[in-house]
């Protein structure tokens, strides 16, 4: 049988207990841990993000396939097929530019798209997209070009795939600030 004394730890402090006793070692603690975990959480977080974009495209994509549909449109041919695979690529880089996440499409869009600023009847400034044709029919050109010379399949890889740092955003520059760089 033990005497009750033997568990009880007799130190210098006297009878009042020093406030937040021990509390410095559980914010050491959860700082070692923090410092260890980063990675692991960057990973996940960046994981998350992920998810919650390829959830949202889906939804999206679903109604539109339904809604187009409904109005009668052949939702069975292969070239709808790949022209909605397409907008669901550029639903994605938009979702992924919202959440500072790279993606292969946002270099398309920033070099096809273009602000352009107006003003409303009641003088509030409104922001459309202005789309620019010329230059895309000469990617397309250039596309088709390079598809016949090397006569062999182009094969797509994923951009998660080439990202080396979870954390990295696309360094793709808007048409405005590399004029800047150049002045």
């Amino acid at each position: 049988m033990t005497d009750e004394k033997d568990n009880i730890v007799v130190g210098p402090w006297g009878d009042k207990p020093i406030e937040n006793n021990g509390e410095w070692v559980k914010k050491k603690l959860d700082k070692a841990l923090d410092k260890n975990n980063d990675k692991n959480n960057t990973h996940k977080i960046y994981q998350e993000k992920l998810e919650r974009i390829e959830v949202i495209t889906e939804r999206i994509m679903v109604q539109l396939i339904h809604t187009i549909s409904e109005y009668g449109y052949d939702i069975t041919d292969e070239r709808f097929s790949l022209d909605i695979g397409f907008l669901s690529e550029t639903v994605k880089g938009v979702l992924s530019r919202q959440e500072k996440l790279p993606h292969i499409v946002q270099g398309l869009l920033d070099n096809i798209m273009a602000p352009s600023p107006a003003q409303s009847e009641d003088g509030t400034d409104v922001f459309y997209s202005k789309f620019d044709a010329p230059l895309l029919a000469e990617l397309v050109d250039m596309a088709e070009d390079i598809k016949d010379d090397n006569q062999t399949e182009i094969a797509f890889e994923s951009d998660l795939e080439l990202q080396t740092d979870p954390t990295e955003i696309s360094e793709w520059k808007d048409k405005d600030d590399e004029d800047k760089d150049k002045d």
